[in-house]
């Protein structure tokens, strides 16, 4: 009897042994396989969650343009960061008159100012007017501080924003999560030099918060336009750049001198990065969500944002770009509030494969940017 009840244990532990290297190698099989994520749009919100009849915005008239938003829970209470360029002026000195701005929401619905962190202006000491755009949060671990990162303008005189433009980050002077509720130092320190992180006439105007890709090395993205930056790059073009840290100095890739995401290209602006794990294979992915410029200079209107993944940070296949229509998340009969749709933040993760996205968009008239947000589902898709 002992003899029998043992070779019937042996006998099952062997059988628990191969099943699960059989749902080993299946799980192998999968990782193995092609894959890439899939933004599925969920619902799209029918009105601004920050419009032009709200009680902060008396003196920005024209609204929002390029941020993002985080989502950060300190003493364990979550709410939502926004730094955004907003403009204090409308008409032709919209883009003279840009400064940034922290926004706080404890729902991602209700928003109040919480800081002006930068006005444009006169320096007393050069004389120079100075502005700023494209502002984006970002942790540094090793530093223990949070930045923005932003592009920093310099003129003789006042006149709206062009490139040339100096690439910077400022840290907050308080150290820890907390620290984003403070003051930060700007202009703050050089993060992309001219000439090292792209040594061409056509000017980076915007960086993207740094990323660690899977090699373990650091860089970012850096954007720029109207200028071509090559014959083949379009007008909208997008470089990956690199460097030993998230404080750079980051520096220029002629391999990915410009990135093309998609085609067309020649239409990308504003890749925000988001590491998600695919649903199916677990597998590690680098996800960019990005303005899609080609039907706004086209037609002076736009209701698309553009989504694209990577499963290592520095591959970026074409075939896995992707264009969402935001007109198809609104609810049945519902006009869009929107005649353009400008920049859209940073994914949101909220848990069980859904993620919040904000994004500023012109209104129906053109003369406000509003704040819109939208929910998305992420799939995976495993040829």
């Amino acid at each position: 009897m002992k003899k029998i009840h043992f070779l019937s244990i042996l006998l099952i532990t062997q059988w628990f042994q191969a099943q699960n290297l059989s749902n080993i190698d299946n799980q192998t099989a999968t990782t193995n396989k092609a894959s890439r994520l899939y933004l599925e749009l969920v619902k799209t919100e029918p009105v601004p969650v920050i419009g032009s009849q709200h009680q902060d915005v008396k003196d920005i008239p024209a609204g929002f343009e390029a941020g993002t938003t985080v989502k950060v829970k300190i003493k364990g209470k979550s709410s939502y960061h926004m730094v955004t360029t907003t403009m204090e002026t409308f008409g032709p000195t919209r883009w003279a008159d840009m400064r940034t701005e922290h926004w706080i929401s404890e729902d991602g619905n209700q928003w109040r100012r919480h800081k002006i962190l930068f006005r444009p202006g006169i320096n007393a000491v050069t004389g120079m007017w100075e502005l700023t755009g494209s502002p984006f949060f970002f942790f540094d671990e090793k530093a223990n501080r949070w930045f923005v990162y932003f592009n920093f303008m310099s003129y003789d005189r006042r006149r709206s924003w062009d490139t040339p433009t100096l690439l910077r980050r400022a840290g907050a002077k308080t150290k820890g999560l907390a620290g984003i509720n403070g003051e930060f130092n700007y202009p703050g320190e050089i993060v992309a030099p001219s000439g090292i992180a792209h040594p061409t006439d056509a000017a980076a105007s915007s960086i993207s918060p740094p990323f660690q890709a899977a090699d373990g090395k650091w860089y970012a993205f850096l954007g720029g336009g109207p200028k071509r930056f090559n014959a083949t790059s379009g007008k909208w073009w997008v470089l990956i750049v690199k460097a030993k840290g998230p404080e750079g100095p980051f520096i220029y890739m002629p391999e990915h001198a410009p990135e093309p995401f998609m085609e067309p290209t020649g239409f990308v602006e504003n890749p925000l990065i988001t590491c998600i794990k695919g649903p199916v294979t677990g597998k590690e992915y680098w996800a960019v969500i990005f303005d899609f410029l080609q039907p706004e200079v086209t037609t002076k209107k736009n209701s698309q944002l553009g989504f694209s993944c990577s499963t290592d940070g520095l591959t970026w296949p074409v075939k896995n770009a992707q264009l969402i229509d935001m007109d198809k998340g609104l609810p049945a009969e519902t006009d869009p509030w929107w005649r353009i749709i400008r920049v859209p933040h940073q994914l949101i993760d909220e848990g069980n494969g859904l993620y919040s996205c904000f994004f500023s968009a012109y209104d129906k008239q053109g003369e406000f940017q509003s704040i819109g947000k939208a929910i998305f589902r992420v799939k995976e898709i495993v040829e």
